[in-house]
């Protein structure tokens, strides 16, 4: 029996190491979903079809864009981060449901930092204080003082609680003294459909949201939220200039895969994303929708949002911005 047994153990240890030799599938193994958390019609869900487009040319396999929104993003960042960590399902969001959301929620469903791998990104130009053209406002410190003279009477929106929007209108209040109500949507573009019909007035948005409509002359620019001016709108000073300092905000638009994804599959998304995002005519696309945006690669990525995450949390404790 003993000398049965011993060829035959070593036989299947002889096909155990066979087979964990055996090489895994090369990624992508099928089509890829792109998860938008945010209504269709945003920056987000552009540079989610840009991204599918040519991710889906290079590998000759389906990437599609889904929209589920809900809940200032945290739906859609909460479905991807609970999704099966084979990179197959990937997240396109701001900051929003991750740095902002980590800050103004008491609890989510998922922990940013640790459930969402970073893949590839871009900061976006910043957030504008943009008004209804109605409001007889032409300057930021118009909009203090009017709002200081009418407290509660004015409103703003955002695209959801939690969102960069929501941040902003609580961090301008914070930082003076003023007293706005939040209207939040189910995304970007109906809010910022609302301002222009006056049915609120006022909104802490991404340039490229607001740009068609200030150019329209529905909304009127009060001031750029970040250290310098953005050249679509050379003539808007920044918040600091306008003699508003405190209320600058950082937005991006990035690229996650699931926490606990193979790190080989994440370093084949970093690599591809990056150097199809890396062509000339992307570039160009990017640039004409953007403007001055500076590209992330996903290593940079997760060194910079456990410390902004952290940041964002200390700025709502010092300025009393009241949790959701």
């Amino acid at each position: 029996m003993k000398r049965l047994l011993a060829p035959m153990l070593a036989l299947a240890a002889l096909f155990c190491g066979a087979a964990a030799a055996q090489p895994q599938a090369a990624f992508p193994a099928k089509g890829v979903h792109i998860i938008n958390p945010f209504p269709p019609g945003s920056p987000v869900e552009y540079t989610g079809r840009l991204l599918a487009q040519n991710l889906e040319q290079h590998w000759g396999k389906y990437v599609i864009v889904e929209s589920r929104s809900g809940a200032g993003g945290t739906v859609g960042a909460n479905y991807v981060a609970k999704a099966a960590p084979d990179g197959h399902t990937l997240l396109v969001t701001t900051a929003s449901p991750v740095s902002f959301a980590a800050a103004l929620y008491e609890k989510l469903p998922y922990d940013p930092v640790r459930d969402l791998t970073p893949i590839w990104g871009l900061v976006t130009p910043g957030q504008v204080v943009v008004v209804n053209d109605q409001l007889p406002v032409r300057t930021l410190k118009e909009l203090v003082a009017y709002a200081k003279a009418n407290p509660g009477k004015l409103s703003y929106a955002s695209s959801g609680i939690g969102t960069v929007q929501h941040f902003g209108g609580e961090l301008f209040q914070a930082r003076t003294g003023t007293k706005l109500i939040h209207v939040p949507y189910r995304g970007g573009a109906p809010a910022a459909t609302d301002l222009a019909g006056g049915h609120v007035q006022v909104m802490f948005d991404s340039l490229t949201n607001q740009l068609r409509n200030i150019e329209a002359g529905k909304v009127r620019p009060l001031a750029i939220l970040r250290d310098k001016r953005d050249g679509k709108l050379p003539d808007v000073p920044t918040a600091a200039e306008a003699g508003v300092p405190g209320i600058e905000l950082v937005n991006w638009i990035s690229l996650f895969a699931p926490g606990g994804t193979p790190a080989e599959v994440v370093r084949t998304l970093r690599q591809t994303t990056k150097s199809v995002m890396a062509e000339r005519d992307v570039v160009a696309k990017l640039t004409e929708t953007f403007g001055e945006a500076q590209i992330l690669d996903g290593e940079q990525l997760a060194k910079m949002i456990p410390g902004e995450a952290r940041m964002y949390t200390e700025l709502v404790e010092t300025a009393g911005i009241p949790k959701q």
